[in-house]
């Protein structure tokens, strides 16, 4: 383990530890530890740890700047707990690990809060549960599966949504800089930067939890952040079924889709559970066949055997590097898949995979902000407008309605309760426009005296046009499905 302490020149000082035997210490951006102001060409060193209480440090590209016990630093030097290095105003030391004062309990409860009169602790440790670690005032709802999402506005306030309802809690961090600084600690754990010149942060935490973060001047609030928490376990059919978000009949009909290979779209707003959905769909694809998973961040959690799956890459420093969603719909078209599943189309990938679509890859599946089977059409030929092919729109939209078959639109309602509420067949175009219909739906009818959203599922009188197809495929199929209620 690495331990290096930090001090400024106001004497305000900070201890990492690191579990790498390598780390990066200066003023460039996406060293390890970043020293203010950060550049891109900011002098930086290497520290290697070289054994019990040795480390070797030298500047990296010929750096100027760094002193070891005030000779300047030209080349490769050991040093030792009580060698001091400096550059400008700040001193970097080298300290003993004790693992009794730092040990995995004791680092669990550190949250940038004042440790002692004069420092901070901030462990760097790839397999920890760093949100815990750098972000302790909110520690208690990372650790409650009850809550869903922590949203930060702030230093001085935090929400949480528990039941899909938001509730303010008493959570404070000690200042804006203490914010800050646990999101850079939580950027570098994983790769990533955070500073004024990349002041957005998109991160994936090993968990999964999504992390998204917006410093001032763009955030008038301070540092906001949003973090999606990762659900430890997979939902399943039943319990979708047990919380009211369908019924047997509606699941049983997803069911015979999937297995048609139709191509199915989940519909919905952000936050209405459709990567959940997603989840529980892929459930009902078989376990011989190949699976081609393609994420911005992996969410997904599909138990087949059989799976291959691919995660985009952001650009490095310099703009290169980039994998996009599109990149990896080309390769996945040349591995043989039986089924390609994305997790959200966003892009110009939507025209990628229509193309997929339209030419033999069926029983593929993929989610999409919309707010109706329609409007998931609509939304998806936008964005496969912004791939920059220059095409007839009268084509593109008769590839969107060839592609999808079947919608699935869910929605979080006004009790906070997430639910299917519509499972729609896409029918061929009229005049050029798109047409679905609803085969099953929610009927709702009203609140409660709890204030709780009542209504039930049932079909829409009308049978999909594939019907036929389950029969002769002998698959799970009943016309009652789809009968209509006598009263709403």
């Amino acid at each position: 383990m690495l331990t290096i302490r930090i001090t400024n020149g106001n004497g305000n000082s900070r201890l990492y530890q690191f579990k790498d035997t390598e780390i990066h210490v200066g003023f460039r951006k996406g060293a390890d530890i970043e020293l203010e102001p950060v550049s891109r060409h900011g002098a930086e060193m290497r520290v290697t740890n070289a054994g019990e209480d040795v480390f070797l440090v030298e500047p990296v590209k010929r750096a100027k700047g760094f002193f070891v016990n005030g000779e300047e630093l030209k080349r490769s030097q050991a040093c030792g707990p009580e060698t001091q290095v400096t550059i400008e105003d700040y001193s970097i030391a080298f300290e003993k690990a004790h693992p009794e004062n730092y040990g995995d309990e004791a680092r669990a409860e550190i949250d940038l809060k004042k440790v002692s009169s004069d420092e901070d602790i901030v462990e760097v440790d790839k397999s920890a549960n760093f949100l815990k670690l750098f972000l302790g005032p909110v520690a208690e709802y990372l650790d409650d599966d009850d809550c869903s999402e922590i949203m930060i506005n702030g230093p001085d306030q935090v929400f949480i949504e528990k039941g899909g309802k938001l509730e303010l809690t008493d959570a404070k961090f000690v200042n804006e800089d203490a914010l800050q600084a646990a999101l850079k600690n939580v950027a570098r754990s994983v790769g990533r930067v955070f500073n004024d010149l990349e002041p957005r942060l998109d991160a994936r935490l090993p968990d999964g939890s999504r992390v998204h973060a917006v410093i001032p001047p763009m955030s008038r609030l301070g540092t906001t952040v949003a973090i999606r928490k990762f659900s430890k376990e997979k939902l399943t059919i039943e319990q979708l079924i047990g919380f009211g978000s369908l019924t047997e009949n509606a699941a049983n009909f997803l069911d015979t889709a999937v297995k048609l290979h139709k191509n199915v779209m989940v519909s919905g707003a952000t936050s209405s559970g459709k990567t959940s959905v997603l989840n529980v769909l892929s459930s009902f694809i078989q376990s011989h066949e190949r699976i081609i998973i393609i994420e911005d961040s992996s969410e997904l959690q599909l138990q087949q055997e059989h799976l291959v799956p691919y995660e985009t890459r952001r650009p490095d420093e310099r703009g290169k590097g980039e994998v996009a969603i599109r990149d990896l719909i080309h390769s996945s078209l040349r591995l043989r898949p039986d089924r390609i599943i994305i997790g959200e189309i966003r892009g110009g990938e939507a025209l990628d995979l229509l193309q997929a679509l339209n030419t033999g890859h069926g029983g593929s599946m993929s989610t999409i902000h919309a707010n109706s089977p329609f409007d998931s059409l609509t939304r998806l030929e936008t964005c496969a407008l912004l791939s920059g092919v220059d095409m007839p729109l009268s084509a593109l939209r008769s590839q969107v309605a060839n592609a999808i078959e079947v919608v699935v639109q869910a929605a979080r309602l006004v009790d906070g309760s997430r639910k299917i509420i519509s499972i729609a067949e896409v029918l061929p175009m009229v005049d050029g426009q798109f047409r679905t219909q609803d085969l099953i739906k929610f009927y709702s009818q009203g609140l409660d005296d709890n204030d709780k959203l009542q209504g039930f599922h049932a079909g829409c009188g009308v049978e999909p046009t594939f019907a036929e197809e389950a029969v002769l495929g002998r698959l799970k199929y009943e016309k009652s499905w789809f009968d209509a209620p006598e009263k709403v």
